[in-house]
């Protein structure tokens, strides 16, 4: 009989050592499963920088082909394309590109670093999880040590 408390005082030590292994496993998984969402919004942030340079590129040739226009329409006008207004009007629309290429470029980026803080935030609750992970499995281990010590003592 005396075998019996031997027994349940290592059951219970063992109880608390697994407990205490989930708790870090747990705290691994949930690391590894921010650290993957941390790469998804880096991913993200590249794909909206790339897609702001194409807007970029875009508003550019726009802005390009309305100055054509106007340089076509002013020739054939009979006005001339070095007529002052006419000058006016082109450097306004190529100034109106260029600011258009810009905003485009400034959305995109500013869409960028919300992704990468986001990324950042993710890692740290991913290294907060593992931390307090470690914690808990100390808590269980010092609970069946406890447990047991109260059980002999108590």
């Amino acid at each position: 009989m005396a075998a019996l408390p031997a027994l349940a005082a290592v059951a219970t030590l063992a109880s608390a050592g697994l407990s205490a292994m989930g708790s870090i496993q747990q705290g691994k998984a949930q690391q590894a499963a921010m650290n993957f969402e941390a790469q998804q919004r880096e991913r993200q942030a590249a794909e909206e920088r790339a897609a702001s340079q194409r807007e970029a590129l875009e508003k550019r040739h726009e802005g390009k082909l309305a100055m054509s226009r106007q340089l076509a329409v002013a020739g054939a006008s009979g006005a001339g394309v070095v007529n002052p207004s006419i000058l006016d009007i082109y450097s306004e629309t190529a100034q109106r590109g260029e600011y258009n290429a810009q905003t485009a470029l400034y959305g995109g980026e500013s869409r960028a670093r919300g992704q990468l803080d986001e990324a950042a935030a993710a890692r740290f609750k991913g290294k907060a999880a593992r931390q307090g992970s470690l914690y808990e499995a100390g808590g269980h281990i010092l609970s069946g040590i406890g447990s047991v010590a109260g059980k002999k003592y108590g």
